[in-house]
């Protein structure tokens, strides 16, 4: 059961950023807590990590912890990650899924193509 996904993407050409990040968090078919993270380059496969962690308050925690430094992205790779996906009925993200949206620009779209 999927309780939380949010998917994030930085793209400045000019510099050569073009990033994806994923984070779900749910339970399995045993209801054990999972949190997966994909992340890579646009365009390629990239890498993923699993997460067993022992119950929701720790799943959260570990979410909240990727999110934080999601939201540090513009002072370390030049370019802010905007939320491309939200499922966030219990309010996971809280905010810094509000950090990583006001970090974007005002129109929610980057420069070039």
């Amino acid at each position: 059961m999927l309780d939380f996904r949010i998917t994030l993407e930085a793209r400045n050409p000019a510099r050569g950023c073009l990033r994806h990040y994923r984070v779900e968090a749910g339970t399995d078919l045993f209801g054990i807590w999972v949190v997966e993270i994909s992340y890579g380059r646009i365009g390629t496969v990239g890498r993923s990590r699993s997460f067993v962690v022992r119950d929701e308050d720790e799943a959260r925690h570990l979410a909240q912890s990727i999110l934080k430094r999601r939201a540090t992205a513009p002072r370390r790779i030049g370019v802010a990650y905007r939320i491309l996906e939200l499922i966030d009925p219990a309010g996971w993200a809280g905010p810094y899924g509000a950090m990583l949206t006001s970090a974007a620009s005002p129109a929610g779209d980057f420069s070039g193509p």
